[in-house]
């Protein structure tokens, strides 16, 4: 099967889905992983992939395809400018840099924000293919918990989104 995993996060960030595509890999699936530049959790983009990013496109035996953002630094505002970057640059880039390559499902990894579920289903919908998502952060409970949403009345809007 060839799969492509959507996750803002992908190796040498430390997540759980590093491990999830290389079992995918073992597994004897083609698997592409759609992912922005590593910059978690410093905020900056690594330095080592600014002098060798090419180093950073394959992980044991999956192919990443990598699009710009902004990165995440250390305060809200740029938190919400890296997730919007991600969210169109994924779209946008993401779209040209996976033409010609055949899928069958898209996992998506949703950590945060819940935005990435926008890239995944455009992909599904132009591709006419599947998705699957595994949650791994709660919106709008996130929100509540960072001090970023304070309002009740906001809050309740996005609780009800």
């Amino acid at each position: 099967m060839k799969i492509l995993i959507i996750s803002q996060y992908f190796w040498p960030e430390n997540f759980r889905i590093n491990e999830v595509s290389e079992e995918l890999v073992k597994l004897g699936h083609e698997v592409f992983i759609l992912t922005g530049y590593p910059n978690y959790p410093k905020g900056e983009i690594y330095s080592e992939f600014k002098k060798d990013y090419k180093k950073f496109s394959n992980y044991k035996g999956a192919q990443i395809i990598r699009v710009p953002l902004l990165s995440r630094k250390k305060n809200n505002i740029n938190l919400a400018l890296n997730y919007i970057s991600f969210l169109l640059n994924s779209i946008f880039i993401g779209y040209f840099k996976l033409i010609g390559k055949e899928l069958d499902i898209i996992f998506t990894c949703q950590l945060s924000p819940v935005t990435i579920g926008i890239t995944s289903a455009f992909f599904s919908k132009i591709r006419n293919i599947p998705q699957i998502f595994w949650i791994q952060d709660l919106w709008p409970d996130t929100l509540v918990a960072l001090n970023i949403f304070r309002s009740v009345r906001v809050v309740s809007i996005v609780n009800n989104y």
